[in-house]
This record gives structure tokens, C-alpha cells and sequence, in this order.
């Protein structure tokens, strides 16, 4: 067993496996596994410049060969496999292959002695430093609560199913399956609870369509005394058709932008652009390549432009 207790690790879980559902807002079945891969270095390489002192990973299912791998070791990126072998639900199981950041956890924690564990999604850049989210990992478990209630579909379909596996009626928060930070003794029981809902799951035969959400939604409650909102660290823009963003990528900014409709475009961009060819690309950039925009009216931003002159 690895112990480095004075350290901080930052995941990023990915599974390749064309028998199991993948994410379903990605278009380019075909050449998954390089979209993916891609996006699993935009993410890490990033983490890695912001948080040079912590311990950075792909932890994986595969083995990463050729130019990734090549370029993952040139910004000391580790490479971490773990089998998907718990956690599992049949291959055509909506969201089958999400369930593996939880088995990724699961091993990494038996395996790997650190103070801090950070999991994220690979669709995401990281802009700051996690100095404040390692201070908040002292009494607190992270997640990501994505802000739905009632009249809003997807959270009344997660209330549902909440309560039929209950037997009663549950309506807890939803939390994304996007981020998890906690130190080793919180995410040790955390995970743990989240193992119980599985095998409880696999015995009562039950199908959940929102894969690793259902799961740490319902463990969260078990801890809510410990668990605390990420929100100010990290955010969920929707950039596509369905357009739903916040300009908390620049005012009161977050560390990590989630960026699930830039999985194919933007993210790719600047993996071509600028990680591929070990290039720094400021944030402002990440932003515009990203369709990130600043929402206020032309003369509110004149308005500031004006009292930002006037001071110097």
C-alpha cells in the first residue's frame, strides 16, 4: 500500500468499455475513446499546473499507451489502473459505465494512503487552485448540489425512484456525480455507505436511470452533518442548445468548470491547441473557446471599464 498522508490525491475516473452505456450528451460514438482520453488531459494537465504539490491521476480501467501516455508522463500525471469490478450493473444499465468513478474510490482508498481525495468528471478545466477546497476537506465531505427542485423533471424522477427504493417517500438533494472531496477518514465512510446502497441495490434487482447520482444522493443523507455544498468550487455550464450558465467562471469565480456540452468541441480545441503542444492558454481563453460569456449589458460593462480606468 502507497502512503504518503502528508499528500493530497485529484482523480480523474474514466472506464472504457463498449458493452456499458457511456455519458449520453456525446455524439461521436465511434471515436469515443479518443474524445474521452483527450478530455482526461485537458482535465488532469490542468489540475496538475493549478496544484503542483498534490498528486494528480488518471485512474482507469485500460491501458493508456502512445502520445497520451507519453504526454500524461511529461506533466507527471499518474497513471492508476483499477479494474471495474465493483459497483457493476449490467452493460445496458443507463449510465452503466458512471458507476465507476465509485469503484475507482473504492479501490483507490484501500490501495493509496493520502490525507485529501478529490474525484471529478473528465469533461472539466480547472482555472485556480485547490487550496481552499483542501481547507474545507478538514470537516467537510464536498458534492456538488445541482440546485433542482419539484417542477423541474429530472429531480422528480430521482424523488421517484428515491422513494420506491425506500418504500416510502424520500425526497433528499440531488447531488451530480461530477465531484467528491473529502480527507481519508470521510471518504472512507462515505464510500463504505455508498457500497451498502449498491449491494442493496443488486439485491432487491432495482434500476435507477441516474446512475452514480442515485447512489451518493442517498449516502449524502446518511452524512448530513458532514456534507456541505461545492458549489463555490465548482459549476455545471450547460453551453449547448439548452443554455444554462452563471458568470461565477469569472466574478467570485470557481476552481473547476464543468463543461459537459464541450466534451467534443471546446475541451477538444484546447487539447489540439494548447495541451497537446504543452502550451499555457490563460483562462479568459478557456472561456471564449468554451462559449463562456459575460451576460451583462454592453453599457454595464462600458460602466466598469470607465471606474476601472478612472482608478488607475
Amino acid at each position: 500500500m502507497k502512503s504518503d498522508i502528508n499528500k493530497d490525491l485529484i482523480m480523474i475516473p474514466y472506464a472504457n468499455d463498449l458493452k456499458k452505456n457511456t455519458g449520453e450528451n456525446i455524439k461521436n460514438k465511434k471515436n469515443r475513446l479518443d474524445v474521452y482520453l483527450k478530455n482526461c488531459c485537458v482535465a488532469s494537465i490542468s489540475a496538475k499546473r493549478q496544484n503542483p504539490e498534490c498528486d494528480v491521476a488518471i485512474v482507469t480501467n485500460i491501458d493508456i499507451e502512445g502520445t497520451y501516455k507519453a504526454l500524461l508522463e511529461r506533466n507527471e500525471i499518474l497513471i492508476i489502473y483499477v479494474p471495474f469490478n465493483d459497483f457493476c450493473f449490467d452493460g445496458d444499465y443507463k449510465w452503466s459505465l458512471a458507476f465507476y468513478k465509485l469503484c475507482a474510490l473504492f479501490n483507490v482508498l484501500n490501495d493509496r494512503v493520502y490525507r485529501n481525495y478529490i474525484y471529478m468528471d473528465c469533461d472539466i478545466y480547472v482555472q485556480s487552485s485547490f487550496k481552499n477546497i483542501w481547507k474545507e476537506c478538514e470537516n467537510s465531505i464536498l458534492l456538488y448540489d445541482i440546485n433542482h427542485g419539484f417542477g423541474i423533471a429530472d429531480y422528480e424522477r430521482i424523488v421517484s425512484e428515491f422513494s420506491e427504493f425506500k418504500g416510502k417517500d424520500c425526497c433528499v438533494t440531488h447531488y451530480g456525480g461530477e465531484f467528491f472531496a473529502a480527507n481519508r477518514e470521510n471518504a472512507l465512510k462515505f464510500i463504505n455507505e455508498c457500497h451498502e446502497i449498491y449491494l442493496n441495490m443488486i439485491d432487491a434487482n432495482f434500476v435507477t436511470t441516474k446512475g452514480d447520482e442515485f447512489i451518493i444522493s442517498l449516502a449524502a443523507k446518511a452524512f448530513c452533518d458532514k456534507v456541505k455544498n461545492a458549489s463555490a468550487y465548482i459549476y455545471r455550464f450547460w453551453t449547448s442548445s439548452f443554455y444554462l450558465i452563471s458568470t461565477c467562471f469569472k466574478y467570485n469565480p470557481v476552481s473547476i468548470l464543468h463543461l459537459p456540452n464541450e466534451k467534443e468541441k471546446g475541451l477538444l480545441k484546447i487539447y489540439s491547441k494548447y495541451i497537446s503542444k504543452q502550451k499555457d492558454i490563460t483562462n479568459k481563453k478557456v472561456w471564449s473557446i468554451c462559449r463562456l460569456k459575460d451576460s451583462r449589458p454592453l453599457i454595464v460593462k462600458l460602466q466598469c471599464l470607465v471606474k476601472k480606468l478612472l482608478r488607475k
